[in-house]
């Protein structure tokens, strides 16, 4: 895997399960002509199987390999970007997330979370606006404690922002995609079925 950075955001585990804000499955629908909480480029996609965050997470780690081999990571993310602009189906592209929240991304809508924004903090290249990488979310208050056991397992961060949105975030470039591995390891062990 190629070397990471490390980010200064302390980690801290804790939700307050009576603030998580909720959103209607006809709100989540909307959210993707609409935007939702300013990403207006929002998708749903709560349906996917187990089958496809093992793929994802095979894939986010051969993409890992692809950077640690890069002569220069900023070139590396302009080459990636280029062709992932040229997939036809959102899901060749991981419908344009960055990598190294991937897999989170694709755990998280597995369990049910309404995933609504997320960043690499510019960890494999390119310009990129927070500082740590995260993913944002409505949490329903149905899966909190079991997201909240596998951040805990993932050794990641998993906080509330302001309005009841639920933020898991990691020190570093791979932690995220920990926190996937953890997910599909738990999912399996319940020995639930894609």
């Amino acid at each position: 895997m190629a070397s990471q950075h490390l980010y200064g955001q302390p980690i801290v585990r804790q939700l307050d399960i009576d603030r998580l804000a909720e959103i209607s499955d006809e709100d989540a629908d909307a959210g993707e002509d609409n935007g939702l909480e300013g990403n207006q480029q929002y998708r749903d996609i709560r349906s996917i199987g187990w089958d496809f965050v093992a793929e994802a997470l095979a894939r986010e780690k051969a993409l890992f390999e692809r950077f640690a081999a890069a002569e220069d990571v900023d070139d590396e993310a302009e080459r990636y970007i280029e062709e992932i602009e040229m997939a036809v189906f959102p899901e060749e592209d991981f419908w344009g997330l960055d990598i190294g929240v991937i897999s989170a991304v694709m755990a998280l809508s597995a369990l049910g979370a309404v995933t609504v924004s997320s960043c690499n903090a510019g960890g494999f290249g390119g310009h990129h606006v927070e500082r740590f990488p995260l993913v944002v979310m409505f949490l329903p208050r149905t899966i909190a404690d079991g997201v909240l056991e596998i951040a805990e397992a993932a050794d990641v961060g998993l906080d509330m922002t302001e309005g009841g949105l639920v933020r898991l975030y990691g020190r570093t470039d791979f932690d995220l995609h920990r926190f996937g591995q953890a997910a599909l390891a738990r999912h399996q062990a319940q020995g639930l079925r894609p």
